[in-house]
């Protein structure tokens, strides 16, 4: 009995993949009219990521609002559309490598293909710092 009870919990837990530095996430809270490619966005209660980060960093649009085809030239209504391939390059789970020495938080070390950069000079010490966010050129070697 015991051993079922030990299985059936294993395989209810395995249903459920964690996320690390790189797995796809979709933001909770989308600003209106979309995200700004010059700015870094950081949602830190995510869900979708072990690390509870999901950053969005040069996208411009709104990664809900996905099109096969997408045309941002529009003058009368600017788009918010966005293709699948400007959410798997800019959208992504990540975690902070590099904090303030004095708050004394935990960093990560940052996998290959992804370089730890500072996002945030300024806020509370629980955010201010560096992530790993996506090295251009290894995406260029892909």
């Amino acid at each position: 009995m015991g051993f079922v009870a030990i299985s059936l919990l294993w395989l209810a837990g395995s249903g459920c993949s964690s996320s690390a530095v790189g797995d796809p996430c979709v933001p909770e809270a989308v600003p209106a009219g979309g995200f700004l490619a010059s700015e870094t966005y950081l949602e830190t209660s995510s869900v979708q990521c072990a690390t509870r980060v999901c950053l969005v960093r040069g996208l411009m649009g709104d990664p809900n609002n996905l099109q096969p085809e997408c045309s941002k030239d529009v003058e009368d209504e600017p788009s918010t559309c966005v293709s699948e391939m400007d959410v798997e390059r800019s959208v992504y789970c990540s975690c902070r490598c590099g904090a303030p020495a004095e708050s004394g938080l935990p960093t990560c070390d940052c996998p290959g293909g992804f370089n730890c950069e500072e996002v945030l000079e300024t806020g509370g010490d629980g955010l201010r710092g560096s992530y790993c966010v996506k090295d251009p050129l290894a995406e260029v070697e892909q």
